[in-house]
């Protein structure tokens, strides 16, 4: 699992955003999504769907390497998962390891896709928004999964068929991932998340609200 910054041109205007995309290394079944910034926020909303959704079940071991948005002190072996991502692979029933500094071998089975998407995927493509590159670049990886890889002999979605009865099984349930924020209503009835302000009903001026941020939605609630 690992992330990588692509400028892309999304709905008429040059975007510098970050390519995130997770391996099954038996299989090298590909999935990948692209947001505007990459934080544990992001992270958790793109490995759920990716788990969730497309691999339906989790390896047991997730490799990545020694960003911050994963590891809060370490490295290599030695490397410590910041407590929420840890109980976030908890849920899924798996871990987090850190390959060691230089380790190539283990950079490139996501450095490889990356390229791949690169060089073919974006080109001749136009995007209308976000959310937009994001279905046509899961549908891609949907199809290539079904092309002929040389070095295997075989196709992934082939070799994946082997390899899904060894992933984790998916919870019963999976929540929605979401940020929590603690916000004061301003005296025009606004409160202030990120660059965007959002109106609040009158009688909450000067309160304190609490704000739950999901990738598609911002929920504000006051008390129950």
């Amino acid at each position: 699992h690992d992330p990588s910054p692509h400028r892309v041109v999304v709905g008429g205007k040059s975007l510098l955003l970050q390519c995130v995309s997770l391996v099954l290394c038996f299989s090298r079944m590909l999935f990948a999504q692209a947001y505007t910034t990459f934080n544990r926020f992001y992270c958790k909303v793109f490995l759920t769907e990716a788990i969730g959704r497309f691999f339906k079940g989790a390896a047991k071991r997730c490799m990545v390497d020694n960003t911050s948005v994963v590891i809060v002190s370490g490295t290599g072996k030695n490397a410590i998962a910041a407590p929420e991502m840890k109980a976030f692979a908890d849920r899924f029933g798996f871990f987090f390891e850190a390959h060691e500094k230089g380790d190539a071998n283990r950079s490139a089975r996501v450095e490889g896709p990356f390229y791949y998407i690169e060089r073919n995927f974006y080109p001749g493509r136009t995007f209308e928004d976000l959310a937009d590159l994001n279905r046509q670049l899961g549908d891609w990886c949907a199809r290539k999964s079904h092309r002929f890889l040389r070095e295997l002999q075989a196709r992934p979605i082939e070799l994946y068929q082997i390899e899904r009865p060894h992933l984790e099984p998916l919870p019963i349930y999976i929540p929605e991932v979401y940020d929590l924020h603690s916000r004061m209503v301003n005296l025009e009835g606004n409160i202030q998340l990120h660059p965007n302000r959002y109106s609040v009903p009158d009688e909450l001026l000067g309160r304190r609200v609490q704000v739950r941020e999901s990738i598609e939605k911002v929920r504000v609630y006051h008390g129950h």
